[in-house]
């Protein structure tokens, strides 16, 4: 190509004629423009391609961390429904109501579990090492920041960073109080050592009852179990709806068969 164009340099020059070889100059700039330009176009292409298979490498980790911490989270939130049943049913032996002795050890040991929030931040923190606006679209980069940023911290303020919210810590010295180890070898009669594990039994159930100071932290317990509830049930439908959108964008890029 660049013989040619030498050979029709050559012969315009020896033509003499000026005006045809401006035309043909102005052509050759023309030529050389438009030649860069395909090259930073393709460059540009390259790029784009690049960043956009990097999006959707972190996007579906992103995708996974959040299934798994969905599937983490929703047992969290069962449990939480569960130790808040057997809260109600612990104060109603409180109250008067007959219950057998298993039943409230079972209640009382139920109603002291708490759990706690360990969402997993590979795919994100990736990300933000990385570059943010590696996430093309805008509202579902939103989604994601505002679900690892808002959301996720929520939930984690009224767990083990602060211990006074901790309904275990709350209520351990409770269970130390009334009740004891007895004689009789537990269902799970070893642990993974091989030593016995023993029952437990109530010591009183009448002073287990007049315990006011018990009351009061069940009362308090069951309000920390109620605010946990309803943030963990907040982050689930968050969860749910980051997948949901993070879905859409991978079927936009064609990187879902």
């Amino acid at each position: 190509m660049l013989t040619f164009l030498r050979k029709i340099r050559k012969s315009l020059i020896e033509s003499g004629s000026t005006r045809k070889y401006l035309l043909y100059a102005i052509g050759e700039v023309a030529l050389v423009v438009i030649g860069i330009l395909i090259a930073l176009q393709i460059n540009n292409w390259n790029e784009w391609r690049k960043e956009r298979i990097i999006e959707i490498e972190l996007l579906k980790t992103i995708e996974s961390d959040l299934k798994s911490t969905l599937s983490d989270v929703t047992n969290d939130f069962e449990n939480h429904l569960k130790s808040q049943k057997s809260a109600i049913q612990f104060k109603r032996f409180l109250l008067g109501e007959e219950m057998s002795e298993d039943s409230i050890i079972f209640h009382f040991d139920a109603l002291m579990q708490d759990r706690h929030f360990f969402p997993k931040t590979i795919g994100y923190e990736s990300l933000k090492s990385s570059d943010m606006t590696l996430v093309s679209d805008d509202s579902l980069r939103l989604i994601i920041t505002e679900l690892y940023e808002i959301t996720f911290p929520r939930i984690k303020e009224w767990d083990e960073s602060n211990t006074r919210w901790d309904i275990g810590m709350l209520l351990n010295p409770y269970w130390k109080k009334h009740f004891m180890l007895s004689n009789q070898i537990a269902y799970r009669q070893h642990n993974s050592l091989g030593a016995p594990l023993y029952s437990f039994k109530l010591m009183s159930e009448e002073e287990i009852r007049q315990d006011i100071d018990l009351q009061i932290d069940l009362q308090q317990s069951t309000q920390l179990r109620g605010r946990k509830i309803s943030l963990t049930k907040s982050g689930i439908d968050r969860i749910k709806t980051t997948l949901q959108a993070i879905h859409e964008g991978l079927e936009r890029m064609g990187a879902i068969n």
